[in-house]
């Protein structure tokens, strides 16, 4: 009799330890398939398929490609900010009050810009004080190279054309993209994104 209640025991210390890895094991998967935003695109990309992480002030970033984690590691104050205001993060958010930060190409509302400057008889609108400041220093730099900008048609980030990780000619017309991951978005199903 007490071999069999100690026979049962381990059986169901068994069981119990093989019912905890497997929802252990489903906790992992489900949290793998969260849904995230790359603070820089805006675009929404499951954990187990980001391109990329980074931690900054004790949160982790998940990036859709390495452009955008590079992006993001380079200036991390500006992008981590830009996400905690939420329809600021990225050009998927279409409104009369949003304009391009000439200098960094940065979607800014223009309620909510750090800082503005006339030039020209034009009032120019940015996203932290450092780049007002670089304008200020080259104005005439900032302002044509503000009408060499682009859209990539897939995040939907203007871009300076000169700085598009690539570009790809459809229908007679050139496309240029923020990044390589859109390009190769853009390849597969072009017609997609021009719905846009």
């Amino acid at each position: 009799m007490e071999v069999e209640m100690t026979r049962f025991a381990k059986m169901l210390i068994l069981i119990m330890a093989v019912s905890f890895v497997f929802v252990m094991v489903t906790a992992a998967d489900q949290k793998a398939d969260e849904m995230v935003k790359c603070p820089v695109s805006g675009e929404e990309i499951k954990k187990s398929e980001a391109k990329g992480t980074f931690q900054y002030e004790g949160k982790t970033y998940y990036f859709c490609c390495e452009n955008c984690k590079e992006k993001f590691m380079k200036n991390p104050e500006k992008y981590a900010h830009q996400e905690s205001h939420e329809g600021q993060v990225h050009a998927h958010h279409h409104a009369e009050d949003s304009t391009v930060d000439p200098v960094c190409g940065m979607k800014v509302k223009k309620s909510e810009a750090k800082a503005t400057y006339e030039y020209d008889g034009r009032t120019y609108y940015f996203c932290m004080e450092a780049c007002k400041e670089k304008f200020v220093k080259d104005p005439e730099k900032y302002a044509k190279m503000e009408g060499e900008k682009v859209v990539c048609p897939v995040s939907g980030e203007e871009i300076n054309k000169s700085e598009a990780a690539g570009s790809h000619e459809y229908n007679g017309k050139t496309y240029y993209f923020c990044c390589d991951g859109c390009k190769e978005k853009f390849l597969k199903d072009p017609e997609k994104y021009l719905k846009k």
